[in-house]
């Protein structure tokens, strides 16, 4: 190996060791790449979409002094009084809002204050913790609030403060579908099994955020597939506040 080559290789293990950390550090409190698996958010992502996650909120502070500022439209006053509830209940739940260091510059995980988001979370029925896997759902009520579920207009449930109620896009029922999770109504001979194509807060219940890795933002890949993640919460409310 001559000179020339040598200085090559050096300058490249340089380069790399010099990088890493910077990219480990990002992939693990920034941003990180996710695949959605299965079904259960059809039609809007589907098996095989790769999602570029937002694992913290960046400049938390201006947010929160953008919450508190005069809202320009209902629909922007709405949001902001959500955003400053969750807030207030995070912070009655014990997570601190920020510090002087790391605090002004990005919280992480994000808070989750704006329905029709879709999170990334470790599952909460995995068989230990911590655990590879995880789950790409839509947040359909927030910490605090009342939501009614989708599998039963007579089904309300309280959310805790610092949890998500989450669901699936795919509302739709499918006996074959193997990560579906069942349901038994009826009894005896009788008893019929609806099974679901989503396994999601209907089965386990509302989500602590100790759960949460962070907000889809991106489909990346595939190329065709390209685009924002679509937030989407139905304009008849399936949550609210008391």
């Amino acid at each position: 190996m001559n000179a020339s080559s040598s200085s090559h290789l050096l300058w490249n293990f340089t380069a790399i060791a010099a990088t890493l950390p910077t990219a480990l550090y990002v992939r693990d409190n920034l941003f990180s790449l996710y695949r959605v698996q299965g079904s259960s958010m059809e039609p809007n992502l589907t098996d095989g979409d790769v999602l570029l996650v937002r694992k913290a909120d960046f400049y938390p502070r201006r947010q929160w002094e953008q919450w508190s500022s005069p809202a320009t439209s209902y629909e922007e006053e709405v949001a902001n009084q959500n955003a400053i509830r969750v807030m207030a209940n995070d912070a009655n739940s014990g997570r601190p809002i920020g510090d002087e260091l790391v605090g002004n510059t990005f919280l992480h995980p994000p808070m989750i204050h704006q329905l029709g988001s879709v999170v990334v979370f470790r599952a909460p029925d995995a068989r230990r913790y911590p655990s590879s896997e995880y789950r790409v759902k839509r947040v359909i009520g927030l910490g605090g609030q009342i939501v009614r579920a989708s599998d039963s207009i007579h089904r309300v449930e309280r959310v805790p403060p610092f949890a998500l109620w989450v669901e699936g896009d795919n509302h739709g029922v499918d006996a074959t579908t193997a990560n579906d999770t069942a349901k038994s109504t009826g009894g005896g001979n009788d008893a019929q099994t609806t099974t679901y194509k989503s396994i999601d807060s209907r089965s386990y219940g509302p989500i602590s955020k100790n759960l949460l890795i962070g907000v889809a933002e991106l489909v990346v890949w595939p190329p065709t597939r390209w685009g924002s993640v679509p937030c989407i919460y139905s304009p008849d409310p399936q949550s609210w506040w008391e």
